[in-house]
């Protein structure tokens, strides 16, 4: 017997015996636990007290030697088995009231760290030998221990999973705070935004009202200044010298040039300022609308209109849409050669989701190195010899983009010019 044990030997046996219990107490072969060189027995299960007609006390702590017959190829196996660490299987045949018994052994080592502490036996007696059944029995026990050996990796990869499951509840903590705290800002944001549009609507009322302040108080002055300049030539007569007489003349051209500014800085504050609610708008009825307010200067200089494809209807804001179609045909009637009369050709074509509306002149045309400065504000070309502000075409531009469009130039010098908007069909 071994003596003399420490704790660390006396936790290991413990554990042991708890293995032997869990995988060998309802099993129905008998099965024992050895430990050591002295092959002291640490646990029987019931079948093999069942086998010896003994009690578990009686055997636990002797060495399995005085349990069973044929020690010397007992102790020998349980020898090899303990050196090499490989199981190991033995019969043997012994008397008993004059017939045959077989003693049969089945022989495996209890691993703790590579190293080989015990061994398992499993002891089978029948007066009949079945090698088959023999075979069968190592089979379980040998499965029995390759359960343990996955039991024991199982374990390990449960420890593993335990180590991801934390490390990925706390990413997901870390993300819910993210989340919380780009929920925060986007809340502040939001608010931010809210106030500078606040702030923004009331700016841009009080600039409308201020611009509207202006363009009345500036226009009454310049209307005096009209008055005033025809009275003057009326009442000289012929007393007023041809220089005074064109001194006059400047001063009401330069008082109707800026009346039309006014007229028209309104026109884009207007445009750019209103609400602009798109719907169904029919762009032969806005045609017809804008050619009756320039009939005047149509029957005037003898301008011929022309209007092709014009029965479809665009997303668009009538108002918008019928200042947008009123500059283009105006610049049309205004911007023309000398002796020429004027054409304006309305046309309309389909194109996929889209409508474009062209309105063509046969002015002097642009340059291609200007066309891309016409749209800006105050842009003059030939303001020397053509009338105009510089803010017609700003006003397109602007009025279409409000629209959801976009606005565009074919032109060529000396053939005219073909102005182009495109719009969403209705």
């Amino acid at each position: 017997m071994i003596t003399n044990r420490t704790s660390a030997d006396e936790h290991q046996s413990v554990v042991l015996a708890n293995i032997c219990l869990a995988t060998t107490r309802y099993a129905p072969m008998p099965m024992a636990m050895v430990e050591g060189e002295g092959h002291i027995v640490r646990y029987v299960n019931p079948a093999f007290c069942h086998l010896l007609g003994k009690r578990g006390e009686d055997v636990v702590g002797k060495p399995f030697a005085d349990l069973v017959p044929e020690k010397d190829e007992c102790l020998a196996l349980l020898d090899r088995v303990l050196r090499t660490g490989n199981s190991a299987s033995h019969t043997a045949q012994a008397r008993a009231e004059h017939r045959p018994v077989f003693w049969s052994y089945t022989i495996w080592p209890v691993m703790v760290d590579e190293r080989a502490v015990g061994a398992m036996i499993q002891v089978a007696e029948s007066e009949t030998l079945h090698e088959r059944t023999v075979a069968i029995n190592e089979e379980l026990m040998l499965g029995s221990v390759r359960q343990h050996e996955l039991t024991e990796t199982s374990a390990r990869l449960n420890a593993q999973l335990r180590e991801e499951i934390t490390e990925r509840t706390k990413a997901e903590a870390a993300l819910r705070e993210a989340r919380t705290r780009l929920a925060d800002r986007a809340r502040h944001l939001e608010e931010l935004v809210a106030a500078r549009t606040v702030e923004l609507t009331e700016t841009n009322k009080q600039l409308e009202a201020f611009v509207y302040s202006i363009a009345h108080d500036l226009r009454a002055p310049l209307r005096s200044m009209q008055g005033f300049s025809a009275l003057l030539a009326e009442d000289a007569g012929t007393n007023l010298s041809e220089t005074g007489r064109d001194f006059a003349r400047r001063v009401d051209k330069s008082a109707q040039f800026m009346d039309a500014l006014l007229s028209d800085l309104l026109a884009f504050s207007r445009i750019s300022q209103q609400h602009v609610q798109l719907t169904s708008v029919n762009l032969d009825a806005a045609v017809e609308s804008v050619l009756s307010r320039l009939e005047k200067d149509i029957q005037e200089k003898n301008a011929r209109v022309d209007r092709a494809g014009l029965l479809v209807s665009v997303l668009g804001h009538e108002p918008t849409l019928a200042q947008v179609l009123f500059n283009l045909a105006s610049n049309a009637l205004k911007f023309v050669v000398p002796g020429i009369s004027p054409l304006v050709r309305f046309r309309a074509e389909e194109r996929a989701e889209f409508v474009r509306v062209w309105v063509e002149d046969n002015g002097p045309g642009i340059a291609p190195e200007h066309q891309n400065q016409i749209f800006r504000l105050f842009t003059r070309l030939d303001g020397d010899k053509f009338p105009g502000t510089g803010l017609g075409l700003t006003i397109v531009q602007k009025g279409v983009e409000r629209m959801g469009g976009r606005v565009g130039v074919e032109s060529t010098l000396g053939q005219g010019s073909r102005f182009w908007f495109e719009l969403r069909k209705a």
